[in-house]
């Protein structure tokens, strides 16, 4: 018994799969030549009756050869027999089946040159004429293909552009995450800007919550001073310095009437930023969250005589 380790095995099935491809290129390729070369030796022989006047065998062997179904398919080999079937035809004199060779070779194959040493002056002056009475045929036939080719070009930008568009559309829609944000009502009651901010106005959340928590460092500023200011002047007092204790009370008195200014204006700035919040009140807003696409996946077959399956990447 016959064994193959892992390496080995490996080895000899690529052996194997590099044989059978160059097999199956190499049967191809001789077919192909082998179909050439005898399409070849059909032709030569069909000119070989035509020039020894055997016009029966020589049609009888074209007839196969131009055949769109079993014929030749190589162009110029099927325009050689089709030249030759034409000059059988007008031998026999049969010429409109002639002509109608001439005109399909001849649309078929519009830069074919025919042999003059090889046909009489009557095929040759035939193939001419029929040419020349085909030439805005043929050139309508080359304008219709080339207004066939644009408009298939058209097409194929027009459904690129599509495509792109398409694909551009998928991918900021896939790019970005739309969110619902639902405000609340007892948010615009608040002081510091807060119902500016909910409302997605910046500007003056930033301008109602400097100016209130400046009041607010103020008012509690000012509450340390006073209270100073007025134990100093109760302790001058008690030692009958009336005129310091004065002094002390008319400071205190001040600071006082500036912390009331203080929270009379916090008051005024909070009240003014909740009614504005009130009646710029937005119920609800939308954000959108950016997000990364996911990386690009390529597929694509793989096909050998041992396995059939998918090979993919990531990049």
């Amino acid at each position: 018994m016959l064994r193959v380790g892992g390496v080995g095995y490996t080895r000899l099935m690529r052996a194997l799969r590099r044989l059978t491809l160059a097999a199956v290129f190499a049967v191809v390729l001789l077919g192909g030549r082998a179909a050439s070369a005898q399409g070849r030796v059909d032709v030569e022989k069909a000119r070989a009756a035509y020039l020894a006047r055997n016009y029966a065998e020589a049609e009888e062997r074209l007839r196969p050869l131009v055949d769109p179904k079993t014929g030749l398919k190589e162009l110029s080999l099927l325009s050689q027999a089709r030249m030759v079937l034409g000059a059988v035809l007008l031998a026999q004199g049969k010429r409109e089946p002639a002509v109608e060779v001439f005109e399909k070779m001849i649309l078929e194959d519009p830069a074919f040159e025919p042999d003059p040493l090889s046909f009489s002056g009557d095929v040759i002056n035939t193939f001419f004429d029929v040419r020349a009475q085909l030439q805005e045929k043929i050139r309508q036939q080359a304008q219709s293909s080339a207004r066939r080719e644009a408009e298939r070009r058209a097409r194929v930008e027009e459904e690129r552009r599509k495509q792109e568009d398409w694909l551009a559309t998928v991918k900021q829609m896939a790019q970005e995450e739309k969110i619902t944000v639902r405000n609340s009502r007892l948010v615009a009651f608040l002081p510091f800007g807060a119902g500016q901010f909910q409302n997605r106005d910046p500007v003056l959340g930033w301008t109602f919550l400097a100016s209130e928590a400046a009041l607010v460092v103020g008012t509690g500023i000012t509450i340390p001073m006073y209270a100073y200011h007025r134990g100093r002047a109760e302790e001058v007092a008690r030692a009958n310095d009336f005129r310091t204790a004065q002094l002390y009370q008319d400071r205190a008195d001040n600071i006082r009437t500036v912390n009331l200014s203080f929270v009379g204006a916090f008051a005024a700035i909070a009240i003014t930023g909740i009614v504005q919040a009130n009646l710029a009140y937005v119920p609800e807003t939308v954000e959108t969250k950016k997000r990364e696409l996911p990386p690009v996946a390529t597929i694509k077959p793989v096909i050998s005589p041992l396995f059939v399956g998918l090979s993919g990447t990531l990049f």
